[in-house]
């Protein structure tokens, strides 16, 4: 089984997959800010406390609502940095132990890369950056290192922190009732609902089981949902 690095790993999607991989009898290391893990600021001797690694799930994400009128410069940077700069940093982190075991980075994206969001402009721009980032890294990592490089791009989540955050922000923001941005966000859905971060998981867990699984997926982005 495979040697696993989770980033964002406490809630969320991040949460089920430390649950269905773990449960796939996958060795899972938890990485997240609660716990002092920053995607932005790796330490340096990160590689060398990890010690070996078979593959990177660069899940960490987060979500500021607002009119581009009234958005923060500080709140692009931490969407921006968490979202794609966290990519880059942890990437660069842990390369030397991917090329030792020409293992895989998994990018988690999200639907809004091509399907952008109302007052999302800086969530839609920085899941843009992390779908041509997987693009990129693929043809740099796996023709150089034979580092397998995909994405899995969900849409809404649903009972997650993020997606209660973004139905909050989305009240405020529009001064909607909750049950207005509720339908609201529903419509948007071919589905009509939101879906279970378990069954993200699910397949994730499936797709990395073994390599062969998904090293024809080196390059892509799939999208789970629109």
């Amino acid at each position: 089984m495979a040697r696993i690095l989770i980033t964002g790993s406490r809630n969320g999607l991040g949460k089920a997959l430390v649950e269905a991989l773990r449960d796939a009898g996958h060795d899972i290391i938890e990485y997240d800010l609660e716990d002092g893990c920053d995607v932005c600021k790796p330490d340096s001797t990160l590689s060398e406390t990890v010690g070996t690694l078979d593959i990177l799930i660069n899940n960490a994400g987060v979500n500021i609502i607002g009119w581009l009128e009234n958005f923060d410069e500080a709140d692009w940077d931490r969407v921006m940095d968490t979202n794609a700069k966290g990519i880059f940093k942890m990437s660069q982190a842990l390369l030397p132990l991917l090329i030792e075991s020409q293992g895989t980075i998994l990018n988690i994206v999200s639907n809004a890369a091509h399907m952008p969001m109302t007052c999302s402009l800086a969530y839609n721009a920085s899941k843009g950056a992390a779908h041509i980032m997987t693009q990129q890294l693929a043809r740099e990592l796996t023709r150089k290192h034979n580092i397998t490089v995909f994405g899995v791009a969900p849409n809404k989540l649903c009972n997650t922190g993020m997606s209660k955050s973004i139905d909050q922000q989305v009240v405020e923001t529009r001064g909607w009732t909750m049950e207005k941005t509720v339908e609201y966000q529903l419509a948007g859905l071919l589905a009509k609902e939101e879906t279970p971060p378990a069954l993200v998981a699910e397949l994730i867990a499936f797709l990395l089981q073994d390599k062969k699984h998904h090293k024809h997926l080196t390059g892509c982005v799939m999208p789970y949902g629109i």
